[in-house]
């Protein structure tokens, strides 16, 4: 399940989201293999998965992406040192860092990453976001269907 204020996942038997605390209802998003949800008007989750938001050509933050059918929520990952390793891993989903209701999305199309393509979400009041996921062609799909774009 996913808090339908702020996307952070949560625990099944959560009552209130530990991110920012609005109380947990059974209309909270469920995870992305359940069903959606039977109310047409409830917020479901349509795709979830890795999603990595490229800031500059230097900078790739990595992150969590999902999908519902009002919004794309982005998460960026939390790392930590694994110090046997010496290496740093993904250990979480990470933190909320912002949503986009699919009503704002003024356009989509392709971008680039060196040699990866990418997803370059538009909004009405200007601002881009590219983003590199894994299963790209479907989440476009996704994306065009729920936006109309």
């Amino acid at each position: 399940m996913f808090c339908k204020n702020c996307g952070k996942p949560l625990d099944d038997d959560a009552k209130f989201c530990p991110n920012c605390g609005v109380a947990v209802s059974a209309s909270a998003a469920p995870a992305a293999d359940a069903a959606p949800a039977a109310d047409p008007g409830g917020e479901a989750v349509v795709r979830e998965g890795l999603c990595n938001r490229v800031k500059s050509k230097l900078f790739v933050q990595n992150g969590h992406g999902v999908l519902t059918n009002r919004r794309f929520i982005y998460g960026k990952h939390t790392l930590a040192k694994i110090a046997a390793m010496g290496v740093f891993v993904n250990l979480t989903k990470g933190e909320y860092e912002f949503d986009i209701p699919l009503s704002d999305i003024a356009g989509i199309r392709d971008g680039r990453q060196g040699v990866s393509k990418t997803i370059i979400i538009t909004t009405k009041s200007g601002a881009e976001y590219n983003f590199y996921f894994t299963d790209r062609e479907k989440w476009l799909a996704d994306f065009r269907r729920l936006s109309g774009c």
